[in-house]
């Protein structure tokens, strides 16, 4: 397979370099520690950090936005802990997943749980039977959020407008 670095691929490894992070991105000589390394890789084997470095280094947007491949990443930051070349893949795909929204895309699941957030102040509703699981491992209650504070955030950012256009 060849892949053809077009201006626009230029552009968009431009973009993701210009990420806090990424600026290393270019000195990744797919050693595979990133991926040998990575909890979700050992579990998931469509998901390499190797692959994704590979990818923004090649500019393929479309390989790296469809499916829900950057939804997997966890973010614990083990990849970049144990990088040669300091290269932040969990920055990377943190960058990617904006720039997804930015242009409409959210997986359902994630837009679900914005949506919660904004409409309940956590990401799963807390009940009286969680409470009284609080209750029984001596926990207060689960304090009442200021919903319409988050909301307002939300809206005042422009993050809920775009969760709530977005598209998969």
């Amino acid at each position: 397979m060849t892949i053809k670095v077009t201006e626009e691929a230029k552009e968009f490894r431009k973009r993701v370099l210009e990420t806090p992070g990424a600026e290393n991105i270019m000195h990744c000589y797919q050693c595979g520690t990133c991926t040998a390394d990575c909890p979700i890789a050992k579990r998931v084997k469509e998901f390499r950090p190797r692959q994704i470095a590979r990818l923004v280094m090649y500019g393929q947007k479309e390989r790296l936005m469809e499916g829900d491949l950057l939804y997997l990443c966890a973010g614990c930051y083990t990849c970049y802990e144990h990088c040669p070349q300091e290269v932040h893949v969990s920055e990377i795909v943190s960058a990617l997943r904006k720039m997804s929204l930015n242009e409409g895309h959210l997986l359902p699941g994630f837009k679900a749980l914005m949506e919660g957030v904004a409409e309940m102040g956590y990401i799963y509703e807390i009940d009286e039977f969680a409470n009284e699981m609080r209750e029984d491992d001596d926990l207060p209650p689960a304090p009442k959020p200021d919903t319409d504070g988050i909301e307002a955030v939300m809206r005042a950012t422009g993050f809920l407008g775009k969760v709530e256009a977005s598209t998969r």
